[in-house]
């Protein structure tokens, strides 16, 4: 069952997606991660390596823990620091494993960060 919510950040429409502007370009720092909470479940830390911004699912599929913000990045992977499970930021697929992290479209304009607005996730466990 699919839920809306919202979310406090301003909307923007582009090519028929909608992006919220979550924050000012100089909050996100090289090899670091913001975390975006909207609820429990869904949660994206975007982070910036080598000028670029990428953004995943904050809440990591192995321990469904939300830590992959502060994880460790490496080139474009960033390593859970509960478990050390290895993501990639652009495909969100673990390297070497079987999970995967929802990836979301990111970009910036104008001193602005504008992140894909998250769909609330409706968490495995409460379909048992």
């Amino acid at each position: 069952m699919e839920h809306s919510f919202e979310t406090g950040y301003p909307e923007h429409d582009r090519d028929g997606v909608i992006f919220l502007q979550v924050c000012g370009v100089e909050e996100i720092f090289s090899k670091r991660a913001k975390n975006f909470f909207f609820d429990e479940e869904t949660q994206v830390a975007v982070f910036r390596v080598d000028g670029a911004l990428y953004a995943v699912s904050n809440i990591c599929p192995h321990q469904h823990a939300p830590v992959i913000c502060e994880g460790y990045v490496e080139d474009l992977t960033v390593t859970c620091p509960l478990h050390g499970w290895m993501y990639s930021l652009q495909t969100g697929k673990a390297l070497g494993g079987g999970g995967k992290l929802k990836t979301y479209r990111v970009f910036e304009e104008g001193g602005q960060v504008y992140l894909e607005k998250p769909r609330p996730v409706e968490p495995n466990w409460k379909l048992w």
